[in-house]
């Protein structure tokens, strides 16, 4: 994937949407695991909050979408606009028909989506507090007259969501069309599906990092490092473990077009920048994780800027023990644009551009 996305047929939009969808739940287990481990129940109630804060986000963001905007909000049409690729990838192997109308309707999924990044003894109940507090948080966004659950008996079994209106609140017309799995043969929507979700990945983060630190502080703080920094490494030891079991060098260039999850359809870049075995520059325009973080002022920047040192710090040391992590200019520092200037400096070339630190102009 990386740099060599295939962001035109079905099945690679396909696997750019799962892996949004696999790196969130691996880093909701990572930043799960150190609080937990520390603060047992109260940590998880904390993360409970956090959840639902986040689901109260995406419900406000469905009730402004141009659908809920026309007059329909109702059961079936919140499950027929949702706002990320959930239940498109819950429905690819299964039915993706919507049972019942303007008032109540559900969809029933094979597994709940997220379970096998929680494959083993005590992780299950992880997944449920993410589900039960996501949707409750979604419903109280979008409207006092909505709740929605999320039922299953066992987390790698049927799994079912639930939409009930109050009558009082609901309105528009009842569609009889069901998830929309053909999106991913339309790159023209199938993109900004998959944008959107990493949008959602993002503030997913932001929402249970803010949680953690506004009741723990500096304790918190620290549980939250160790969680991104746990999730850097899971990744990048994934990914020196594979290119080493392939027999590929372990460089910059290998690591970038080989990258383990999507860029091209998520993040927009200025140009094709520069990429070697030793050193990769490359500007970035656009980055939705940013996109969620600048809109909650400092408090979201300074957590996305936690977040970018210790993901990219741990994950490409992790990979390469040499690497140095650097930017000429961050989003998260105040910056218009991302200027990665990554490199490993024992493989670095006599004709690779050298890092300078830019000077800040005024609204770069």
């Amino acid at each position: 994937m990386g740099l060599e996305e295939d962001v035109t047929s079905r099945d690679g939009l396909l696997a750019s949407l799962r892996d949004v969808s696999e790196k969130q739940f691996m880093l909701v287990r990572n930043l799960v695991k150190p609080v937990e481990a520390a603060l047992g129940q109260a940590g998880l109630d904390v993360i409970d909050r956090g959840f639902r804060q986040f689901g109260e986000w995406r419900g406000e963001n469905l009730r402004i979408a141009p659908s809920a905007i026309a007059g329909n909000q109702n059961a079936r049409a919140i499950l027929q606009n949702w706002d990320s690729g959930d239940l498109v990838l819950g429905t690819l192997d299964g039915s993706n028909e919507i049972s019942g109308g303007l008032l109540q309707a559900s969809i029933t999924m094979p597994a709940m989506l997220g379970s096998e990044q929680f494959l083993g003894a005590g992780n299950e109940h992880l997944l449920r507090h993410y589900w039960a507090e996501t949707m409750s948080g979604i419903a109280a966004g979008f409207s006092d007259g909505c709740t929605i659950r999320s039922d299953a008996p066992d987390i790698f079994g049927p799994w079912t969501i639930t939409v009930e209106f109050l009558a009082s609140h609901a309105k528009g017309r009842v569609r009889s069309e069901g998830i929309d799995t053909e999106i991913l043969s339309d790159p023209e929507r199938a993109l900004p599906l998959i944008r959107r979700s990493s949008r959602n990945a993002g503030a997913l983060y932001m929402f249970v990092a803010r949680e953690v630190i506004r009741n723990y502080d500096a304790a918190g703080e620290q549980l939250v490092r160790e969680g991104v920094r746990g999730f850097g490494r899971e990744r990048g030891l994934a990914l020196r473990e594979k290119h080493l079991r392939e027999g590929r060098e372990l460089n910059m260039k290998t690591l970038m077009l080989d990258w383990d999850g999507p860029l091209v359809s998520t993040w927009v870049f200025k140009d094709e920048g520069f990429l070697s075995e030793g050193t990769w520059h490359q500007d970035c325009i656009y980055c939705p994780y940013a996109d969620v973080w600048t809109q909650f002022g400092n408090e979201g920047m300074d957590l996305g800027y936690l977040y970018d040192v210790e993901l990219h710090t741990t994950l490409y040391q992790t990979y390469h023990p040499q690497a140095l992590v650097r930017w000429e200019s961050l989003k998260t520092r105040g910056d218009h644009v991302c200027r990665f200037r990554f490199s490993i400096p024992e493989l670095v070339g006599p004709e690779d551009p050298q890092f300078s630190m830019k000077k800040r102009a005024v609204g770069d």
